[in-house]
């Protein structure tokens, strides 16, 4: 299954994508495939949408990876795991058609859920080009991320490429309010067995696979608020749709000691006041490397 070149064509071309649940493929036209991929609401899509458009801009490209040879030559064979709605399988697909794009994904966007992804990736050994993951940091447990990255090199053709892209927040510049957030939610996950901390660290447990041991890592900050211009107002908005939802709200208001009332107020009202004065520093970190 590829993408057909001509434009004549364009508008019947797939991706292929594989549900985690119950690791069957199926092949979905793009025009239906945001359709079948709604994580929980149009809200939850719209966020993702809007950030991989964010981090795009930020890296000013969608992979670090030198692949665009690759991609422009054609038969190329790219996997996305944690996909989503498929934005980024999209964007590549729209401008590399001669290549191929796989998307991995639970069907959903909620941290809670269980996903097969940890049992092994569904394909067999050097299977492709360039294996791709997108933040995954509310999910993967501290002892799964060793397991996870092994499974992603398993899976990558000798010569291809591993990148894992993810989120790290300094605390630089924090105000009182999101350093309680944070706090909040890097307990949340603790207790789940999610440890954020390692996220700046991901580079090391890449290189001690014998098959990627150069490691390069591309960073890029920014600030979050009103402080940060434009690019800083956009997270502000990802930030606060993603504290704002039910799932948020239910999980973090009780390791905050508040009522879900005062937990909206909090995320809807505070922290947005706080930022107006503040400098809040976020990293997002674009770990890849080359498979032996």
């Amino acid at each position: 299954m590829g993408n057909n070149n001509s434009s004549s064509k364009h508008k019947s071309k797939k991706i292929e994508f594989y549900k985690e649940i119950d690791n069957k493929p199926m092949d979905l036209e793009v025009e239906k495939e945001l359709k079948y991929y709604i994580p929980n609401n149009y809200e939850d899509i719209d966020r993702l949408h809007m950030f991989h458009f964010f981090q795009r801009y930020l890296f000013q490209g969608n992979y670090s990876s030198p692949i665009e040879e690759g991609l422009m030559r054609g038969k190329y064979k790219v996997l996305d795991i944690g996909c989503g709605p498929g934005t980024w399988l999209l964007d590549l697909a729209n401008k590399y058609e001669k290549s191929v794009f796989y998307g991995l994904d639970n069907n959903s966007v909620h941290p809670n859920e269980a996903t097969d992804m940890f049992d092994g990736l569904p394909f067999p050994d050097d299977n492709f080009d360039f294996v791709h993951q997108d933040p995954m940091s509310f999910i993967i447990k501290a002892d799964q991320w060793n397991f996870i990255i092994s499974e992603m090199i398993r899976v990558t053709k000798p010569g291809g490429y591993v990148e894992i892209l993810d989120i790290y927040f300094t605390l630089r510049g924090a105000g009182p309010i999101l350093s309680k957030i944070y706090e909040a939610h890097n307990t949340s996950c603790l207790q789940r067995g999610v440890d954020m901390k390692i996220i700046p660290n991901l580079d090391k447990i890449i290189q001690s696979n014998q098959n990627t041991q150069i490691v390069y890592r591309d960073e890029k900050s920014y600030i979050l608020g009103p402080n940060g211009g434009k690019v800083g107002m956009i997270k502000q908005d990802i930030f606060i749709g993603y504290h704002d939802n039910e799932v948020a709200t239910e999980n973090l208001s009780p390791f905050l000691g508040i009522s879900k009332e005062e937990y909206k107020i909090m995320i809807t009202k505070d922290l947005i006041e706080e930022l107006k004065y503040t400098s809040p520093e976020f990293l997002l970190i674009r770990f890849w490397a080359k498979k032996n």
